[in-house]
């Protein structure tokens, strides 16, 4: 690798290419989940954060006649899915395709099947893929930890929520850092 000491004039995630995806966050598997407070606070944050940043956002639902609506706050109509994998559903690729997304921020439950499954066949096709360890969660804690490992192994950017949001901007000048800024203290 060779040494650049140009002055960084961008952040780390690059709006205009970046989507963030919100994982089947719904009413009765919900209930089950460990650390759920924590996941639906963060997940929650994540999606505000989307939308003063103006990130595409994505908010799937798996198979909600039988696992209720999504119960995050978000005006954004979901997109149903059956399959586990985002990219299992037509709908979801072709809204990736249409905006050139590169960049997926995947987040929701259960940290070791959508989750996991999305974001191994986000890697696989060729986009940097981050997933918001502490806005995800699975019924069993091990389950979650052993999903996290696995994708890090993978090479899946394994990464918080405040860390995502700082991601976000440049500098602490920034129009939107204090909105960010208040969001993370909240």
């Amino acid at each position: 690798m060779q040494v650049c000491y140009d002055v960084k004039t961008e952040p780390s995630l690059k709006r205009e290419k970046t989507a963030f995806v919100c994982v089947d966050i719904q009413e009765k598997i919900f209930e089950v989940m460990q650390e759920k407070e924590r996941l639906l606070k963060n997940a929650n944050r994540l999606l505000k954060a989307s939308e003063i940043l103006g990130f595409k956002t994505l908010v799937l639902e798996q198979y909600p006649k039988g696992l209720g609506k999504s119960i995050v706050q978000c005006s954004i109509e979901p997109l149903e899915k059956l399959s586990f994998s985002a990219f299992g559903e037509k709908k979801f690729c072709h809204s990736l395709q249409d905006e050139q997304i590169q960049t997926l921020v995947i987040f929701g439950i259960e940290s070791h099947v959508c989750v996991r499954e999305s974001a191994f066949d986000a890697k696989q096709r060729g986009f940097e893929t981050y997933v918001i360890e502490d806005s995800c969660s699975s019924r069993d804690l091990l389950h979650h930890h052993l999903a996290m490992q696995e994708l890090r192994n993978a090479g899946v950017r394994i990464i918080s929520s405040e860390t995502l949001l700082f991601t976000s901007l440049l500098h602490c000048k920034e129009k939107h850092f204090k909105a960010i800024s208040a969001l993370v203290k909240d």
